[in-house]
């Protein structure tokens, strides 16, 4: 599981908000160096998700609607890229011959478990704490 430049806008866009009541996605794009092309789309789905609120019109802009120690970095990794797994084989459309063949893979259980480690660790570590934080204390 990677974190994708996209997954990483996200988080940029968020510790941008948390700075301010209210940002235009061009102040967001300005102080966080990121294409505005990129921002809108990501904007829009960080909206759907309900962690932001984004105003439109003249005096519009972007809000946080959750606070940031709520906000999970697995929550935004999962917002911008539902099926982002350690390989692909953990997906559900996953064809795997071997599996189909011998009814098992042990290393796909074995991904399986790392899958759920990765998982279960980045549920611990808020956005907060990811970008305002500089050391932790585990």
């Amino acid at each position: 599981m990677i974190i994708t430049r996209e997954t990483d806008y996200a988080i940029r866009i968020l510790r941008a908000l948390a700075r301010s009541d209210l940002k235009s996605i061009r102040e967001i794009c300005e102080t966080e160096y990121m294409p505005q092309q990129f921002a809108y789309k990501i904007a829009k789905k960080l909206e759907i998700a309900g962690l932001i609120e984004v105003i439109r019109g003249a005096q519009g802009g972007c809000r946080l609607k959750k606070d940031l120690h709520e906000i999970t970095l697995w929550e935004v990794i999962h917002v911008m890229d539902r099926e982002n797994m350690v390989t692909s084989c953990l997906n559900d459309s996953f064809v795997c011959m071997y599996r189909d063949t011998y009814d098992n893979c042990v290393m796909h259980e074995s991904l399986c478990e790392v899958q759920d480690h990765i998982e279960a660790y980045l549920k611990t570590l808020t956005i907060y704490d990811l970008v305002f934080v500089h050391s932790r204390d585990k």
